[in-house]
């Protein structure tokens, strides 16, 4: 390996998204990141940033999708993902009224079979984004656990290190242990305290995080800080941080 690839969820710069996304697509270019994952378009046509990413030498890692479209009009998440040059759409989040039973979830995963159906007529992929709340027990069982064994094996999963770790549970060890399903990383730092963290610094074993995941073929590393007080110096010290660990080859080939 003679580069790793690293990336950015907009959301972490979603202000400044809203205010002229093309300018914050060529500043995040500009930093030196490889690649984005879209968090909305802001009103911009996709294919707009679909050129403005080649343009700019930026792959798409992936297109967070509403998960009112994704359950309305699953086709035009799909499409809009692949307008913005993704290959896969990311269902990133479900309201509190949509998880309160483990019949909802059930719903959600038989839901989200059918889509991956309908991505994979696209040649796209799904993938789901976990937090927290997947890991809180209900009726006795852990949401995260009916995702992992119900959900289509095509169907990828993002791992959050911030809220793995949030929720009690070791991201190594939750990596390690669902090696055949996870395809993308967030990462983000913790404080002692339970906060969000830049990069290096915070008490998460990043680095062990980020060869693990190499091992095990994960090829999108995406840097997200959801409450950065300076998004763009939070984006410029993870980066200098992630550069600082050492290169590997993975042992496997990449997905």
């Amino acid at each position: 390996m003679s580069k790793r690839e690293l990336g950015v969820q907009l959301y972490t710069v979603r202000v400044d998204m809203a205010r002229d996304p093309v300018a914050t697509l060529r500043r995040v270019a500009a930093l030196g990141y490889d690649e984005v994952e879209f968090a909305g378009t802001f009103g911009k046509p996709p294919a707009a940033l679909c050129e403005e990413t080649k343009i700019l030498g930026l792959d798409v890692a992936a297109a967070h999708a509403d998960w009112q479209m994704l359950r309305d009009d699953p086709a035009a998440a799909i499409a809009e993902a692949k307008a913005l040059c993704a290959d896969t759409v990311m269902l990133a989040w479900l309201p509190p009224e949509e998880r309160q039973t483990l019949a909802q979830w059930r719903g959600w995963i038989a839901r989200l079979n059918r889509i991956a159906d309908l991505a994979a007529a696209q040649d796209m992929r799904l993938a789901y984004h976990a937090h927290d709340f997947e890991f809180a027990s209900m009726e006795g069982v852990r949401p995260v656990d009916l995702l992992i064994t119900g959900l289509d094996p095509r169907i990828g999963f993002e791992m959050d290190t911030y809220w793995i770790a949030k929720a009690g549970v070791d991201p190594l060890t939750f990596l390690r242990d669902h090696a055949d399903r996870i395809t993308h990383l967030h990462l983000k730092d913790m404080t002692a305290d339970g906060d969000m963290a830049d990069i290096g610094a915070g008490t998460l074993d990043i680095a062990a995080i980020v060869l693990q995941a190499e091992r095990q073929g994960v090829r999108h590393f995406l840097v997200e800080r959801d409450d950065a007080p300076d998004p763009w110096a939070s984006l410029a010290a993870s980066l200098d941080s992630l550069r600082a660990i050492p290169l590997q080859r993975s042992e496997r080939s990449l997905r």
